[in-house]
């Protein structure tokens, strides 16, 4: 499971402050979700939908945290921060074999 990670001055950002505290709990809720889902910082409108109000999906596309697209909306610079969907997955990948080496060797 791979963590969300948030820079610490994101509290006095100009943009955060300008959000507000709603929008911005919408924010973090939905990046944790990007990060959980491995959307590499995409939140389909359903879901920015089913978590926060219309007024505060205004809110953060207004201060540009989240940038409208095709289906949804687009957490700007999400992955200067966070690992890619390909990131983690090689991550993972790479874990496995550990474990299959580690079982492999303590059996023989």
């Amino acid at each position: 499971m791979p963590w969300f990670r948030l820079d610490d001055n994101f509290h006095g950002h100009p943009k955060v402050r300008a959000a507000g505290n709603a929008a911005t709990g919408l924010w973090v809720r939905c990046a944790t979700y990007s990060a959980h889902y491995l959307t590499d910082g995409h939140i389909d409108t359903a879901i920015a939908h089913s978590y926060g109000t219309d007024r505060q999906i205004n809110q953060l596309t207004t201060t540009r945290l989240w940038i409208p697209d095709d289906t949804g909306y687009l957490i700007p610079d999400y992955l200067d921060y966070n690992p890619s969907e390909k990131q983690v997955q090689n991550e993972r990948e790479k874990a496995r074999k550990r474990r299959a080496e580690s079982r492999f060797r303590t059996s023989s």
